[in-house]
């Protein structure tokens, strides 16, 4: 005759087990330390970076140059038709070319990228400093949001304010970690922005995009510029959205004060 063990309430190492699988939180704040603040920048340096890529492939498939590879495909084909070898290399050849031209064209995306100064940047004309907002998942920042307030009164220069009479915020730069992009962070962190500038300028207080923001500069043709125009509008329409929600009373955010350095 077997005998079963008897039954337990609960098993330590499985309950181990599901807290270690729990997602971490997924928190929004306004942050002061400086370490924060770099690591939070460094996000906008990568996505002025990332704009190459976007540049390329607008450059790549652009009508004008698409054809123009076309007929210079076509002319090469027709030099070399008799010794197919000859022309596939030629062809192959003048696509790499093709390429590499591209690829040159959009390198200053990467110097604008390198050239990029935290301390500048934040650096506001009065002498202050903007407000840096993230979202943090876990102990990973994974967006971004550079706000700007009018000055409180009274203020020191280089500081930050959350307090001030009256004006609006402007958003100076807005950008989401690569793989989580798309995943309603950016939405939120402009929620955020806007409940953190009417804690501080009123309940009225308008919110808008800064048009010399950090992605603003496209050392591009204005031909191939469609895609970042499109994404400017979008982002409009973004702004839109956050600022109706917080109208309608659907934001979740209560903006917290910055906490002090080393704490």
């Amino acid at each position: 005759m077997t005998s079963t063990p008897p039954a337990r309430d609960s098993d330590p190492v499985t309950a181990s087990s599901d807290s270690a699988l729990d997602p971490p939180p997924l928190s929004f704040e306004v942050v002061s330390s400086d370490r924060d603040k770099r690591r939070a920048l460094r996000l906008v340096a990568d996505g002025i970076a990332q704009q190459r890529q976007v540049a390329s492939l607008a450059i790549i498939f652009h009508p004008l140059c698409f054809v123009a590879l076309g007929v210079a495909c076509t002319l090469v084909w027709r030099r070399n038709s008799p010794d197919l070898g000859s022309a596939l290399m030629a062809l192959s050849g003048l696509v790499m070319a093709y390429l590499a031209a591209i690829r040159l064209y959009t390198s200053p995306f990467l110097r604008l990228a390198e050239n990029f100064s935290c301390h500048s940047f934040l650096a506001a004309p009065e002498g202050y400093q903007d407000l840096v907002l993230v979202a943090r998942f876990g102990g990973e920042i994974i967006g971004t949001l550079v706000l700007r307030l009018p000055p409180r009164p009274g203020a020191k220069a280089g500081q930050s304010s959350l307090k001030v009479d009256a004006g609006g915020g402007v958003i100076r730069a807005w950008t989401t970690m690569l793989r989580y992009r798309n995943k309603s962070i950016g939405a939120d962190l402009l929620r955020f922005a806007v409940a953190v500038t009417r804690s501080a300028c009123g309940d009225d207080a308008p919110v808008s995009f800064d048009p010399d923001h950090a992605n603003s500069s496209l050392p591009l043709l204005r031909i191939f510029s469609r895609p970042f125009r499109s994404r400017d509008e979008k982002a409009a329409k973004a702004l839109e959205t956050a600022l109706r929600d917080c109208d309608a009373g659907q934001s979740r955010f209560a903006p917290r004060e910055p906490a002090t350095d080393g704490s």
